[in-house]
């Protein structure tokens, strides 16, 4: 561990001496999420000292304003006996330009940004947004089918909207035309084909074993047809098992409940986030993974500025919308909700079915969600090769917390040489964890560690 307790990344950087390539990383934490340059400071995180008189320090804040037209928090610290400077700058409205080079930011490394990345900086500056732009496109290339699809919808919260308005006079009063110019979002969600003018405004679900890629499927059309389409694809990929239960004593009291891999409506609900909250200006597609253990749903586009990963699994957190019209329309149509409950929902609905937790992360260049199954279904257990009475085991240690050798000969019926050997083979696999006094006091619990 360095003596600062931190390394190089997207936020801090280390210098030994003040030099002109500081202001690249000034620059880049500018046009990334601010940052602070250590001067004085080695690689390895250690502080060897900078020393500058007044004269110095001053040219060196004038520099910073000269040339890249920032307004740094300048001053010094002391680590293990030597003077170190700090610099910092806050995220700039602006892209910010230094000697006609934009950077940005990417872990501990500088890029140039790409025209998409600049674009998407000037226009936050304007306070537009993507989806409000006019596209090219005319009421003439709307689908009316979609359009009277989505007022059956949102009855229930526009109930004065009627499938007999004219089309032109439903879409100026969601924002979504104006003088016979269909905005961005309005190509995305009401007409056919908008990828002849957005190519990757899609998604592509992918079935994966290991490395090996076993099939993919690309689903265009509107938005409403790509969540269609991929929940359809999730049914036909994922495994579904049925509960009966009794609420009343007849026939008609018996009902047999789905219950899938993952919950349907979780997986709905990150699909239609990744959807709704992309940066469409990347030239990426959402990219869904489903491996035999776990499934992820990646979305192009970091997390806005005031956002980190860690508050999405806070019941409250900031609702930062990239493409305010997709998802107004979206809600009026039930899909989601607002305040930013949508994370909440997924965790409530997977921990309702006693799945791990998934993992909300920012990776390559945009938003991942990883769902992973429970490791100790009996579908799970067999795949691993354990026999009945293990599985039988197990699951009693999932509703009661702890099994001792007694109640697994009581359970099962095993012999003492063939429970010893049960109990032993799911230690060794780390399934159970052997706990208490040797004897009569030891006892069998679920391993934590298995958990993502």
């Amino acid at each position: 561990m360095s003596q600062l307790g931190l390394h190089e990344d997207e936020t801090h950087e280390f210098k030994e001496i003040w030099t002109a390539r500081a202001l690249e990383d000034l620059a880049a934490f500018a046009n990334h999420r601010g940052g602070t340059l250590w001067v004085g400071v080695n690689d390895e995180g250690n502080a060897v000292g900078f020393a500058l008189d007044d004269a110095e320090y001053q040219k060196i804040a004038n520099q910073i304003v000269d040339v890249l037209g920032l307004r740094p928090s300048m001053h010094w610290e002391t680590v293990e006996g030597h003077p170190v400077l700090l610099v910092t700058v806050a995220p700039a409205g602006m892209p910010v330009s230094c000697r006609g080079r934009y950077l940005t930011r990417v872990g501990s490394t500088n890029r140039d940004m790409s025209p998409e990345q600049w674009s998407r900086r000037a226009l936050a500056q304007t306070g537009q947004t993507w989806d409000r732009l006019l596209s090219d496109r005319r009421i003439a290339d709307v689908d009316e089918e979609l359009v009277q699809r989505f007022v059956r919808l949102a009855r229930p919260r526009l109930p004065q909207a009627s499938e007999e308005d004219d089309v032109e006079r439903i879409l100026q009063n969601l924002e979504l035309a104006q003088d016979g110019r269909l905005t961005n979002a309005a190509v995305l969600l009401f007409t056919s084909k908008p990828q002849r003018l957005f190519p990757l405004a899609q998604a592509r679900v992918g079935r994966f074993r290991g490395s090996q890629i076993l099939d993919s499927h690309d689903f265009a059309g509107s938005l409403w047809e790509q969540v269609d389409g991929v929940m359809d694809r999730f049914r036909s990929l994922l495994d579904v098992r049925f509960e009966v239960r009794s609420q009343e004593a007849s026939l008609e009291g018996i009902q047999r409940q789905e219950i899938w891999e993952y919950p349907l409506d979780a997986l709905r609900e990150a699909l239609l986030n990744a959807l709704s909250h992309r940066d469409y200006t990347v030239t990426a597609d959402v990219q869904i993974r489903v491996y035999d253990d776990q499934l992820s749903i990646w979305s192009p586009g970091e997390l806005p500025q005031d956002l980190e990963p860690e508050q999405l699994y806070q019941p409250r957190h900031p609702s930062v919308l990239r493409n305010p019209l997709v998802a107004q329309v979206f809600y009026y149509a039930g899909f989601i909700e607002r305040w930013g409950s949508g994370t909440t929902r997924i965790l409530e609905l997977c921990a309702g079915q006693g799945l791990p937790q998934p993992r909300f992360e920012e990776y390559s260049g945009g938003v991942n969600v990883t769902f992973y199954q429970d490791a100790y279904t009996p579908t799970q257990l067999q795949k691993r090769g354990f026999n009945e009475r293990q599985i039988q085991a197990v699951l009693y240690v999932k509703e009661q917390g702890r099994i001792t050798a007694s109640e697994y000969q009581e359970l099962t019926g095993a012999s003492r040489s063939t429970l010893r050997r049960d109990l032993d083979a799911l230690v060794q696999e780390n399934i159970l964890i052997r706990e208490g006094k040797t004897g009569r006091g030891t006892f069998y619990r679920i391993n934590a560690s298995n958990a993502p």
